[in-house]
């Protein structure tokens, strides 16, 4: 898991960080395929996104496939916000022969060859489930299986919270220059390191940094450590400031206070 930490916070590619936590799934859980939901869906709208190391199956286009998979039976009446978010497979949630039965794994197995899912949603993800559903042929998911994914979990959940910083990253007109600003600096920002600049410029408190991307304040404080050294910054302003002055953030109309949790922008 380490390891698979280091990988993911040094991708500087959203899609990549994709790759590297489907590819651990696949692995570490003899799955076929993994499905990720990282949106809001209902049976008509929301993209399903498949990582298989196999061929994609014939049947995975098929649109009442995809209603299926976006209804998240059972997933979707177990968990909830403020509810038990354990890692669960379906047959346990419904009981093995409802699931069994049930028109959502007829569905799948025709059309996908699996016959077990397992659900590893998000803590704190909002007032919807998102999370990763893996599944596999054969057997369901061990007691074992649980547990791993019970420890994986909130790395998953980190990870995500990287990649959404990454794509919000790709997606500005001016993310080149800033790489290349960054580039330029004696001692360059790592990846996870710009995340934590974006947040403390919206003047977030460590504690806050922390919940979004699920790590401990104290790594948040490391972070920012770091960045005062690199960036020659007494104080978190002072970093914004000569970020800003730097190339490596967009210059707002007005700072925010350190901790106000208001984003500069927001300011009147």
């Amino acid at each position: 898991m380490l390891d698979l930490a280091v990988e993911v916070m040094s991708a500087e590619d959203p899609e990549h960080v994709w790759h590297l936590l489907a590819e651990e799934l696949l692995t570490a859980l003899d799955a076929a395929l993994v499905v990720v939901k990282e949106e809001p869906w209902t049976r008509e709208r929301g993209s399903v996104a498949l990582r298989s190391p196999l061929p994609r199956p014939e049947g995975h286009d098929d649109e009442s496939v995809r209603r299926h998979i976006r209804e998240g039976y059972p997933f979707a009446g177990h968990y909830g916000p403020g509810g038990d978010m354990t890692p669960q497979s379906a047959a346990r949630i419904t009981g093995a022969r409802v699931w069994r039965d049930s028109a959502t794994a007829d569905a799948l197995h025709r059309a996908l060859g699996t016959r077990h899912m397992l659900g590893i949603p998000f803590p704190g993800a909002g007032p919807y489930v998102s999370g990763f559903v893996v599944h596999r042929p054969g057997r369901d998911f061990s007691p074992y299986d649980l547990r791993y994914a019970a420890r994986v979990q909130p790395l998953l959940r980190a990870a995500t919270n990287h990649r959404t910083l990454l794509n919000a990253l790709r997606e500005t007109s001016d993310g080149d220059r800033r790489r290349r600003a960054n580039r330029a600096l004696e001692a360059p920002l790592t990846p996870r390191e710009l995340n934590v600049l974006h947040l403390l410029a919206t003047g977030l408190p460590a504690d806050a940094m922390a919940r979004r991307l699920g790590i401990s304040p104290r790594t948040v404080h490391k972070h920012l450590h770091a960045l005062y050294r690199k960036l020659g910054a007494a104080d978190r302003l002072s970093a914004v400031l000569r970020a800003q002055n730097a190339g490596l953030l967009g210059v707002p109309d007005a700072v925010a206070p350190p901790g106000s949790g208001i984003p500069p922008s927001a300011k009147a």
